[in-house]
């Protein structure tokens, strides 16, 4: 994966399961190296948020953000929960905690603001129907098609962003699209979509600086 993206100046936003900065010292410094946008996934992807009290979620949030500043020294400022988990506190606390952005409502092509108790949030939604994840693995959708609904998927919203901002998130997993018969297909995909005129392939802090200062 880190061959195909480089190919094509992609920094990447970083979905992290921040134990990974631990156990995996060698992806810590490949992602550091090419100064990748990192946010949290959890430290685990399979500790989830559902059945967390407030002060117990408080200390996840703090937890992450200890994670990540010890191992990067970088800032945490986005998230996405644990298998997009959540609480009805969520919001509030990820603004409390000082955190800019999250991904957890999958709901739009464009970014929004949510207003809490504690400040505001941005959401930056994913493209949860092209997650690979979602597509090849658990819809069986063949790399081939897959290949091909991500270039229309970009067709679509490159047409109506000529009259208004949208996002093509891609939520990739390596153990999946990185597979030697599979990372092609992402490669002629990017390959279409970075040849258009105007794309920007942005990470997640520089696309939601973007937008704060566009709404101001």
């Amino acid at each position: 994966m880190t061959e195909v993206l480089d190919a094509y100046g992609i920094r990447c936003c970083v979905s992290l399961n921040l134990a990974v900065l631990e156990h995996y010292r060698e992806i810590a410094e490949a992602m550091v190296q090419r100064n990748w946008d990192l946010m949290s996934h959890g430290i685990y992807n399979t500790r989830y948020l559902y059945s967390y009290d407030e002060p117990r979620e408080r200390a996840f949030y703090r937890d992450c953000i200890d994670t990540l500043k010890r191992h990067t020294g970088k800032l945490l400022k986005g998230m996405l929960g644990p298998a997009i988990s959540g609480t009805l506190c969520t919001p509030q606390l990820l603004a409390a905690a000082g955190l800019r952005y999250v991904c957890d409502w999958v709901n739009d092509e464009q970014l929004y603001c949510m207003t809490t108790s504690a400040g505001e949030l941005v959401s930056l939604p994913i493209a949860l129907e092209l997650d690979d994840v979602h597509a090849l693995w658990e819809r069986r959708v063949p790399v081939d098609r897959y290949a091909i609904m991500l270039g229309e998927s970009f067709a679509g919203l490159y047409q109506d962003g000529a009259r208004t901002g949208r996002l093509l998130v891609l939520n990739l997993h390596p153990w999946l699209i990185g597979q030697p018969f599979r990372i092609g297909f992402l490669d002629a995909a990017l390959e279409g979509i970075m040849r258009h005129q105007g794309v920007w392939a942005a990470h997640g802090t520089a696309i939601v600086d973007w937008f704060r200062q566009y709404k101001t």
